[in-house]
Order: C-alpha cells, then structure tokens, then sequence
C-alpha cells in the first residue's frame, strides 16, 4: 500500500512535470499514469540521491524511450551526461528538450556549457544570451557565464558576451570594468585598448578608473603635459582615490617638478589603499640613485619612514628596511626589525637566514643557536640553518653538538656543493678541536672536492703543517691558495711556514718578509715565523731579536722565552 501511495505522488509530480503535450506517451487508455514510467523515474531519483549516476542515467534513459517528447527526461540525461564528462551526449540530449521547449532558458544554459567545453563557443555564446536576456538585472549570472568562456581559455567570447548585455540590455559600468579587466589581462588584442579608455571615460565620465588610464596613457606617449591635466582633475574630482597619487608624481617628475612630485609620494605613502609592493619599488627606485648623505638618500629615509608608520609590523616592509640598515651600518637596528619579522612571518625562509646572518655578524652565539634551531623547526630540509647552528654551538666550543647539527645538515643536502663543503669545513675544524685529526684532514679534502675555496686550502693547508702531516699535500694546497688570491698575508705566512718545514729557508724568508711588508703593521705571528726561519738560517742575534719583538706584540711568551733560551 506505501509503495502504491509513494507512486500516486510522484505521478502527480510527473503531471506537472510533462504537462499535456506528453500526456498521450504516459497514459494508459484508461487515463491513468504508466505505473513503469513512475517506477523508472522513482528509481532515477533515488539512484541520483544515492550518487550513482549511471544507474539514474539507465532508468532516465527508458523513461525518455517511453515518453519522448518529455524535454525534463531529455534535460535530466542531459545533466547526468555533463556531469560524467560526456559533452557530445549531452548536448544531444540537450538539443532534444530544446526541440521540445524552446523557451526554457535552463536548458539553454546547460547547452552552452557543453557546447563550451565541446569546442562551439559561436553556439554557446547564443545560448548564453538567451539565457542572460531572461535574467536582465543579474550582474552574477552575467558573468558565471564569461568566467566559463574564461576557463575555456576564451576571452574574446567572454568579451562579446559582456559587449552583448551593454548593446542589448543596458550600458552598466561595472560590466564595462568587467570588459576593461579582459582587455588589460588577456593574451589577444581583443579591442583597441586606447580607443576603449577614451570611449568608455567619454560615456562613464564619474569612474576614476578610466580617467586614471587616459592619464597613463598620455604618460605612455611621452605626453606628460596632458597627462597632469588629466590627473590633477581627477584628483579634484575624486580626493580619496589614491590610485591616481604615483601616477601624477611619475609625471610630475618627468617634468622637473620633483618638490610637488615628492610632496604626492609622501600623501601617498600615508595610504594604505596603495599596494606595498609599489611603495617598494619606488624606494628601490631612490636607492638606485642614493649615496650616503645626499638628499635622494634623506628622501628615500623619509619615504621608508612613512612606510614604516603606516604599514607597523608588516613583515615584507620590516625586512626591506632591515637590509637597507644593514646596508648603511646599523646593525642592531636591522637585527631588532629581522628579529619581528621572523615572528610575525615565521615562513619565511629568508628572514630567518637574514636574521642569523646578523647574528654571526654580532658574535651572539647563544641566540644563534637559540634562532637556528627555532627555524629548523619550521624548515628541516633546509641545509643552511644547520650550518648556521652548528656554527653556533663551535664558537661555544661545543664542539659535539655542532658535529651533531652538521651531521643533520648535511642529511637533508639535495645538489647543493658550496653549502655542502662548507658544512664539510666546518666539520673539520670541530674534528680538530676534539683532536680528531684524521677525521678532520679527510673532512677537509671532502670540502675541497666539492668546492675549492682558497680559505679552506689555507686552513687545511695550515693544520697539516702545523701537524707536520702530509707535507707535499700542504704545499699543494697553500700553493692553489695563493694562485687564486694573491698577496694575502695570512695565506703567505702558511706558505713560508710549509717551506720552512720543507727546509727551504731561504725561500721561506721571502715569503714571510714580503707578508710583512704588505700587512705593514707588527704581527706577532710573523715575527716569530721570521725569527725561525732565521735561526733555521744561522742568523741567530736576528732571530733573538725578532723573538723579543714578537713578546712585545703580544706573542706567547713561555714559547718565545724558550725559544730565547736556545744557546748558540
């Protein structure tokens, strides 16, 4: 009995649904409904509650067969073909209830989606019209229907579709912005873009944006007088649309009148109606011309000034001005504005490097460590920030941590071989200090496998003389280093120190002589390197006194006293 009610009630339903034109394929002779046809659609309705479109599709399919002038069996298939990706059936389908009700606009509008996607756009742009001809105040269906055209990669049909509603319906200027928007981004010329500007601010003379593209269009020519005129009325007319401030300061400055130029730059620095990124690129525009102490310099500082102030906290702003700080010496003011900006926007990888960066820079090794580990947190595949910690926790001499935080860096390494032979060398120091020597030789040959950084040559180079270790393999390295930066008194002082271990002497003097006279002030380290090899040499009152002057500049003294103790 419930299933017999359950079909009266959906035969109802049909009757409105198909009306008389169907009737005579859905009655029986006496009158009554097709109780196959009400259980071939019951069971399509539920299959579609049910998610199961195939099945809705077979029982929608034999009530179309039963009554085929029914365009809302024709329409449901129709659906269901669009939903599961089969557009040339859909269509056909479509077509079908049109044929049946050609003044029901849904079905329209479900045809110009599949004829979109099958590749009709002319047929699909009619149906769309229809469609928007029936809904004539709806700005949302209007461009539901161009956005489609936009997804199918279509602008210029999107465009006659919105060229449709103003010639059709009625001029509207937020469909004429809709049309300025296709015209600026699209990839094909799809109108004049100078004569739209000039037309559309002709017949919508109270939209800003129009009268701003005719200034910037004159501005374009070169036209910069006009451009002034157009932009100083627009902004008596309209004082609050701030997009037209940059624009009029640029001309104004083509022009030579910078004082009023500036005078805009800073009104529109207060907005935050302007986008950052242009107010950074003016800035950038000024530091390109700055130099410390001239008056571009003193604007440029006022303009990031007033930035500062009107976008407080923004993080991108911070870390802008945070460089530029670094850039001019104030380092502990770049190190508090890096330290917001890593808070504020802890995604961002680069802060977090600059901000470490800055730390190194101020020996505070602590809070290197403290910093370095926070952003691995966030980045832990990021090489760098381990050898930034590990950094920090050698300079604390703890050196096992620091291996530990290498170790971790060089895990997460993907191709990249200078930030991996760094880690490299700084394993070898740590190795070193643990008096792991071997390890560190071979961690410093890894290093230099991957990039041949003379300072790491130096220092390899160094440690294995001062180990009396792998002599020919030092000299090579201090050679390869003193090829690649010549006259550095650190790297020639490594040099004669191999030499003077090779029993070259008089070479060795050369070198160390010729690090001296560059250096040019007295170093402890070189006096007493000159005074060996001097003794080396028989010279042994010039080495006695080149010991007492090395005393003098700081040297270690239980060594050299020592060393001032050797009898002749």
């Amino acid at each position: 009995m419930k299933q017999h009610i359950t079909y009266f009630a959906f035969g109802l339903f049909l009757l409105n649904t198909i009306g008389c034109s169907g009737g005579k394929h859905v009655l029986s002779n006496d009158g009554v409904l097709s109780e196959t046809l009400q259980r071939n659609y019951f069971e399509g309705s539920h299959h579609m509650l049910k998610g199961d479109k195939e099945a809705a599709y077979a029982s929608f399919l034999r009530c179309a067969d039963e009554a085929p002038d029914v365009a809302s069996f024709h329409y449901d298939l129709g659906r269901i073909d669009f939903d599961l990706g089969r557009y040339e059936s859909a269509t056909a389908q479509l077509d079908r209830a049109i044929q049946i009700a050609p003044e029901n606009d849904w079905y329209r509008y479900h045809r110009a989606k599949s004829l979109v996607l099958t590749g009709s756009y002319d047929a699909a742009l009619v149906d769309f019209e229809f469609w928007i001809n029936a809904r004539p105040g709806d700005l949302e269906a209007l461009r539901e229907c161009s956005d489609f055209f936009i997804s199918a990669s279509q602008p210029w049909y999107a465009y006659q579709l919105l060229i449709f509603y103003e010639e059709e319906i009625a001029r509207n200027v937020d469909v004429r912005l809709d049309q300025f928007a296709l015209i600026s981004h699209a990839n094909i010329e799809i109108e004049s873009f100078e004569l739209f500007i000039n037309r559309s601010a002709l017949e919508f003379p109270n939209e800003p944006t129009f009268a701003l593209h005719r200034g910037l269009l004159a501005a374009f020519n070169k036209d910069y007088e006009r451009s002034v005129l157009i932009l100083e009325k627009l902004r008596t007319d309209h004082p609050y649309y701030m997009n037209s401030v940059i624009p009029l300061a640029e001309s104004y400055t083509a022009l030579g009148r910078t004082e009023e130029a500036f005078a805009l730059l800073l009104l529109a620095f207060e907005s935050e109606d302007i986008d950052l990124k242009d107010k950074s690129e003016i800035m950038l525009g000024y530091l390109d011309f700055a130099s410390p102490g001239s008056e571009i310099m003193k604007r440029f500082q006022s303009l990031l000034s007033v930035a500062l102030e009107t976008h407080s906290g923004n993080p991108d702003l911070l870390h802008f001005a945070a460089l530029h700080w670094l850039d001019i010496g104030q380092i502990e003011k770049a190190r508090e504005a890096l330290a917001t900006v890593v808070a504020n926007d802890p995604g961002s990888l680069e802060g977090h490097i600059d901000y470490l960066g800055v730390l190194f820079h101020l020996k505070d090794w602590k809070t290197v460590v403290k910093a370095g580990d926070a952003a691995a947190l966030v980045f832990p595949l990021e090489p760098l920030l381990y050898l930034y910690s590990g950094g920090g926790h050698k300079q604390l001499k703890e050196f096992e941590t620091a291996i530990k935080h290498f170790k971790s860096g060089l895990s997460v390494l993907i191709d990249l071989p200078v930030t991996e032979a760094s880690i490299y060398g700084e394993l070898g120091e740590c190795y070193r200090e643990l008096g792991q020597k071997e390890k560190s030789y071979d961690a410093f040959e890894e290093s230099l496998l991957l990039d041949k950084s003379p300072y790491v040559m130096n220092n390899h180079a160094y440690f294995l003389a001062s180990d009396n270790q792998r002599i020919q393999d030092a000299l090579k390295w201090s050679t390869l280093a003193n090829e690649m930066i010549p006259d550095e008194p650190n790297f020639m002082d490594t040099h004669a120190l191999i030499l003077h271990l090779l029993t070259r002497n008089s070479d060795a003097l050369e070198w160390i002589l010729n690090a001296q006279a560059i250096l040019g002030v007295p170093d402890a380290v070189f006096l007493e390197r000159e005074g060996d090899i001097r003794w080396s040499l028989g010279q042994s009152e010039k080495a006695y006194e080149l010991w007492e002057k090395a005393i003098i500049s700081g040297g270690g003294k239980k060594r050299l006293n020592e060393k001032l103790s050797r009898i002749i």
